[in-house]
């Protein structure tokens, strides 16, 4: 399959350089958002589990409180390796979650927080969850809200649409908002065997930790096609284009701290 190919060597590549820089904006709301997504496994202590870009292990860390049989995978080896630095006792291995290596049937539960955004083929992904499930065993994924909903998302986008250009030069991605919308989730999971039961909104406010001011760097570190966004700017708009940002975070600031809206989605399926 080559659609989105290049697409999938640009997130890989940022994902690599990502893992030194990724835990120190994501870890502290991490700790809200995956309780709630492993919850939704429905684990027991006899579950197999896998997760799927699983980063620096937040979510195998929390699968293991109640299960030990997990693996965690992500298609970074940076990640992979920042993973095990961080969770010494656990199991994470590079896995590419399109073509994954386990046999049919081998897992009752299947985890993804925020992974899918970043797949150049999610279907495809969806169809290896299903294939490698077991009859009955459950997949749980997140998703951000649609950008229209998510001021972080939102307001990046709505200052390249005012200051500068989104014809930059990224590589061509799938639908960002697919699976975020109710309807197109469970379509997608249903082509590939899967009966989506539960579709929860989560809204929620995130404390960034950062001031207004250090808003153009976080787009940077702990996104990839933010980072190309902004880094693709012709340069002498750049300025105006971080200023702008800043300017708009202000309005979220409590404390000279970020706090802001960041809307998910918590989507469940079965296999069936």
């Amino acid at each position: 399959m080559t659609e989105f190919a290049d697409f999938k060597n640009f997130e890989k590549n940022g994902w690599e350089e990502r893992a030194s820089t990724y835990d120190k904006w994501a870890s502290a709301n991490a700790k809200h958002i995956i309780p709630k997504a492993v919850n939704a496994l429905a684990l027991s202590r006899d579950d197999i589990v896998l997760e799927l870009a699983s980063g620096p292990g937040y979510g195998t860390n929390e699968i293991a409180k109640i299960s030990q049989n997990v693996i965690g995978t992500d298609f970074a080896e940076a990640m992979v390796l920042e993973a095990r630095k961080q969770n010494p006792n656990l199991n994470f291995e590079q896995a590419d979650a399109e073509n994954l290596q386990y046999k049919d049937s081998s897992f009752t539960k299947i985890l993804c927080t925020f992974g899918i955004l970043h797949f150049a083929h999610p279907d495809k992904a969806i169809k290896e969850v299903s294939r490698v499930l077991k009859q009955n065993g459950r997949f749980v994924f997140t998703v951000w809200a649609p950008v229209q909903e998510s001021p972080f998302f939102g307001t990046l986008a709505e200052t390249i649409g005012e200051l500068g250009s989104y014809d930059v030069g990224l590589p061509t991605a799938p639908p960002i908002d697919d699976f975020s919308l109710q309807h197109r989730a469970s379509e997608r999971l249903s082509a590939q065997g899967l009966i989506m039961t539960n579709f929860e909104s989560v809204n929620n406010i995130f404390n960034l930790g950062v001031p207004a001011n250090s808003i153009p760097q976080m787009y940077r570190e702990v996104a990839v096609r933010s980072k190309g966004l902004l880094d693709f700017q012709d340069p002498k708009k750049i300025p105006s284009i971080e200023s702008k940002l800043i300017e708009r975070f202000k309005e979220f600031e409590i404390d000279g701290i970020v706090n802001m809206p960041f809307p998910y989605r918590i989507v469940t399926a079965k296999k069936i």
